[in-house]
């Protein structure tokens, strides 16, 4: 099942981002990294600086909504990995 969401303004797209984002990485149910503890990091203020920061460069890169949303939570995602530790490619 895909779901859909609605980006009106910024504000939707950074709120969507990081909560895809806290839910995505709290999935992987790391020790350490508990749906609060994610969050507190991805919703720290600096942290929605910087999304906001992101998703506002890939538009003005003349990415649509859609791919502005996607790379921007990529990017979201690698960093918050390389900062905590977390592989981020196939370690097998």
């Amino acid at each position: 099942m895909t779901a859909t969401h609605t980006v009106n303004d910024t504000e939707d797209a950074v709120a969507l981002i990081g909560a895809m984002a806290v839910k995505t990485i709290a999935g992987w149910g790391l020790e350490g990294h508990s749906l609060d503890e994610v969050g507190e990091r991805v919703l720290a203020d600096d942290a929605i600086q910087a999304i906001r920061r992101s998703f506002t460069a890939n538009l003005a890169k003349g990415f649509d909504v859609k791919e502005s949303v996607i790379r921007t939570g990529q990017s979201l995602i690698a960093h918050y990995c390389n900062s905590a530790g977390i592989p981020t490619d196939d370690q097998s």
